[in-house]
């Protein structure tokens, strides 16, 4: 086996163009490695820059865009009209002022790659609810009450200046919501403020009104306050429910007198058309009588005339049955003329 290795070797003659090949591949294979590490860190640069470059803004996000600390612009949601609305508030403001431009609609938004800085606040509605506190009516009765709102960031760049944080939107917004729905209570009667909603309603729109004049400017658009839930303290149990008695007694009376009043009406009706058709009976049997008198009239008439004689006498002893009783006794002169028309007849028959 040596020794066939050592003749092998000893035959093997040198190539020089072979040797060329190999040294023009591994030259070649050197070049390549440097174009693809170079082509593969231009296009990381390039996803880095583009990435840098674009935002995306989500269906329920808004952006604020900054640059070195201040605000350059504002993405907005498209059906957003806060800044429309409450123009007249907002005229002071920075994004009324055309320093802050406001673009609109979700989506692939440009910025200044590592210069602009971009922070998104969401669009949804934000519900608040307070702790339980203790307001009067305007006659002092009592309740318990938690109020209830919904709002949301309406201007990002002003909520993030004056703001920043939920947090700090909450803690004031139950700085300013809460006096006004006590404010509003407190000008109600315990009766409107438990049973007339369109009157506690309409305090609290007049409320809203007063809470968005102060929010607005902090970016923030409060959309609804109401009366969250009302608890009686035990003071006050036992006159409302007095109250609520009386006032289901009240409906009652007024129940029953409607239907009473129905019933009224309804047996007027009844008894009216129940004259109306008796009269219409009156008048049809009278008709009827009428033409039975009549016909009768023309029968008695037609018999009169087939013999009158007779029809004389049967019309007197018709007479007379209706004068007598039962087993009663006639006695006649022999001039009268029913014993004269009786021996008439008599004498005729045979």
């Amino acid at each position: 086996m040596s020794q066939f290795y050592q003749h092998n070797n000893y035959n093997r003659q040198p190539n020089p163009q072979l040797d060329q090949a190999k040294a023009a591949l591994k030259q070649f294979a050197s070049k390549n490695t440097k174009l693809l590490v170079i082509a593969f860190l231009v296009l990381i640069l390039a996803l880095v820059l583009f990435n840098e470059s674009f935002f995306i803004v989500g269906e329920a996000e808004q952006a604020v865009v900054s640059r070195f600390g201040v605000i350059k612009s504002i993405i907005l949601d498209e059906r957003n009209t806060f800044h429309e609305r409450f123009e007249t508030n907002l005229q002071n403001e920075i994004t009324a002022s055309g320093e802050v431009s406001i673009r609109r609609g979700s989506g692939l938004h440009f910025k200044v790659p590592f210069i602009d800085k971009v922070d998104k606040f969401p669009s949804l509605l934000f519900n608040y609810t307070s702790n339980s506190e203790t307001v009067n009516t305007s006659e002092k009765k009592q309740y318990n009450i938690t109020t209830y709102a919904q709002w949301r960031i309406a201007d990002p760049a002003l909520f993030s200046l004056k703001l920043g944080t939920t947090m700090n939107a909450e803690n004031q917004l139950d700085n300013l919501i809460h006096p006004v729905i006590v404010q509003a209570i407190n000008r109600l009667l315990a009766e409107d403020f438990i049973s007339n909603k369109d009157a506690l309603n309409n305090a609290l729109k007049n409320g809203l009104v007063t809470i968005n004049r102060d929010m607005v400017i902090r970016g923030i658009e409060v959309t609804d306050i109401q009366v969250h839930r009302t608890i009686l303290p035990q003071a006050n149990v036992e006159t409302t429910y007095d109250r609520m008695k009386a006032d289901r007694a009240k409906v009652a009376q007024q129940l029953r007198s409607e239907g009473e009043e129905t019933y009224r009406k309804m047996v007027a009706d009844t008894d009216l058309k129940a004259t109306e058709i008796e009269a219409e009976a009156v008048r049809t049997a009278g008709e009827t009588r009428a033409q039975a008198d009549a016909a009768a009239m023309n029968i008695y008439n037609t018999a009169y005339k087939a013999d009158p004689a007779f029809y004389q006498f049967w019309r007197s002893l018709e007479a007379l049955r209706g004068a007598f009783k039962q087993n009663s006794t006639l006695v006649l002169n022999q001039d009268h003329p029913l014993w004269k028309q009786l021996v008439d007849w008599g004498f005729a028959g045979q």
